[in-house]
């Protein structure tokens, strides 16, 4: 960490300092405390945050993008292996044939029911159906109380599960769906709705 100097610029808006302003260094970058911001929600950041493509992130909208698994909804932590199909990750236990739960190894052949893994046993036997899997996780939307079928496309917010269609803004309308949200009391809204 450097120790900054008065003609330092902001790393963000690029102004310079006041003599007694607070400054935030990051990456030998320094910030404006108010310009160094969730590149999702726009909230100052403080506390933990993470960088992406975008800028930063705040610790709550990182859990809400985070990588889940396509099979039990729960996070894939940084670090761990996982499996990609048809662009979906799985955890490694959890890439199971979707007619008799059996895991898939790496390496193993399997065949595809309606887009999601089978194994060749399965498929052999000419299963059309998914099975009666239970997540590790009852998923329930937290907006409409129904559950999530595995089939169904799903949200997180505030380490709730949302249907899709369910997962918009509460004054609009305007769908939440990889964009950024704030709480507001009781209601979840997009930036025009603050």
């Amino acid at each position: 960490m450097t120790t900054p100097h008065f003609c330092d610029r902001c790393g963000s808006c690029g102004k310079s300092f006041g003599r007694t302003e607070p400054r935030t260094i990051f990456n030998n970058k320094t910030y404006h405390q108010n310009c160094l911001k969730c590149a999702k929600c726009r909230s100052p950041l403080t506390g933990n945050f993470y960088p992406t493509l975008e800028g930063f992130t705040c610790e709550q909208c990182h859990k809400r993008i985070s990588t889940r698994c396509k099979r039990c909804g729960n996070s894939i932590d940084a670090g761990i292996r996982y499996k990609l199909y048809k662009g979906q990750e799985y955890h490694p236990e959890c890439f199971c044939c979707w007619s008799c739960n059996t895991q898939i190894t790496e390496g193993e052949q399997f065949f595809e029911l309606r887009g999601y893994p089978q194994c060749i046993k399965c498929h052999d036997e000419g299963k059309q159906e998914f099975s009666d899997y239970k997540a590790v996780q009852v998923h329930q939307c937290a907006k409409c109380q129904k559950p999530i079928e595995k089939t169904q496309t799903f949200s997180y917010y505030e380490e709730k599960p949302y249907h899709n269609e369910c997962f918009t803004c509460n004054r609009c309308g305007l769908s939440l769906v990889d964009k950024p949200c704030v709480r507001l009391g009781s209601a979840i809204v997009c930036p025009s709705c603050n």
